[in-house]
């Protein structure tokens, strides 16, 4: 089993400033922008073949992403995340989109699924103090509002 608590998250996450966390990519490249915490590696098999970089309907990407996983098996994947435990940090898996979006998914939430799945281990994705880009921002307000003295 996995040694400490999984999350995933987006890389931009400004939680993952906090320190509490050892952050790890699931990707097949990392970060070119600046982030201001440590990231202690990246677990590149569980990145999407390159195969699967153009399918954008969730369900055939589930079912072709769930087949790449399952080749390396479970204990395997347990193996790849456990590699962080060491830091005695929950371990945050990452990779690009802003999931709170409309619409928005990514290969960390498959790979949840897939782990919750085959393992019975869930990952939640790590809360995200940034503004929901669902929610629209506060209007300005104007200075008609402010009662004159």
């Amino acid at each position: 089993m996995v040694k400490c608590k999984v999350w995933t998250s987006r890389f931009s996450n400004k939680e993952l400033q906090s320190g509490n966390y050892t952050v790890v990519g699931i990707v097949r490249g990392m970060p070119k922008f600046p982030v201001r915490y440590t990231i202690a590696g990246n677990i590149i098999e569980l990145a999407p073949p390159s195969y699967l970089f153009n399918e954008y309907d969730r369900e055939r990407f589930t079912g072709k992403y769930f087949k790449h996983v399952d080749k390396l098996g479970v204990q395997k994947v347990v193996s790849l995340i456990n590699r962080f435990s060491g830091y005695g940090k929950d371990i945050v898996l990452c990779c690009y989109e802003d999931v709170r979006k409309e619409g928005e998914w990514c290969h960390r939430l498959v790979f949840a699924e897939w782990l919750e799945s085959r393992a019975g281990i869930r990952i939640e994705e790590l809360k995200d103090p940034s503004p929901d880009p669902r929610k629209p921002a506060k209007p300005e307000r104007t200075i008609e509002e402010f009662p004159l003295f």
